[in-house]
């Protein structure tokens, strides 16, 4: 009788090791599905962003004010130009490295800022204000400091389908 009762007991611990462990195996697999499907996902909205820096240029009259062109190459259309990220890379007029992230601002310009140019976004025809595909933008930015008279200052602008692209404006 004390074989039997051993016996049951040997073959419900299996049992109940074999459920959990096939309960882990089922959890693991359905989460490692869930981020599959949200890595395919994000994939599928990146696979249509393209971005092309065009050129760049500093105002006349100083170091801190310049304008960049990009234009939308993609099929995937930026409806809120706060989501996108402007870096600027330089050495400022004291030969210290500057690299600043600068904030959207719908208007009115101010210090480590940018906003679209007094031209936005062109031709603006389909879904006005929003950054369609085929569509150049034109931003101007405020880097202070100033950048340093004949280096360059590098400047990448990123969507918010983490497409990036960047262009080099050499300071006057």
């Amino acid at each position: 009788m004390g074989i039997v009762v051993a016996g049951f007991a040997v073959i419900t611990m299996l049992l109940v090791a074999s459920s959990n462990m096939f309960n882990s195996f089922l959890n693991g697999s359905i989460s490692d599905a869930q981020s599959l499907t949200q890595m395919t996902q994000a994939n599928v909205k990146r696979s249509g962003s393209a971005l092309n820096m065009i050129s760049g240029d500093f105002y006349v009259g100083g170091n801190t004010d310049f304008t960049v062109h990009a234009d939308n190459t993609g099929s995937q259309s930026v409806p809120r130009l706060c989501e996108m990220d402007v870096i600027v890379k330089y050495t400022d007029e004291s030969d210290n490295s500057v690299l600043t992230r600068l904030d959207y601002v719908s208007s009115g310009i101010g210090d480590n800022q940018w906003t679209l140019a007094g031209t936005g976004v062109t031709p603006d025809i389909f879904n006005p204000g929003i950054w369609d595909s085929d569509e150049r933008m034109f931003i101007d930015l405020r880097a202070n400091p100033a950048v340093k008279s004949g280096t360059p200052a590098l400047v990448v602008v990123g969507t918010p389908w983490a497409v990036a692209d960047q262009t080099s404006v050499i300071a006057p």
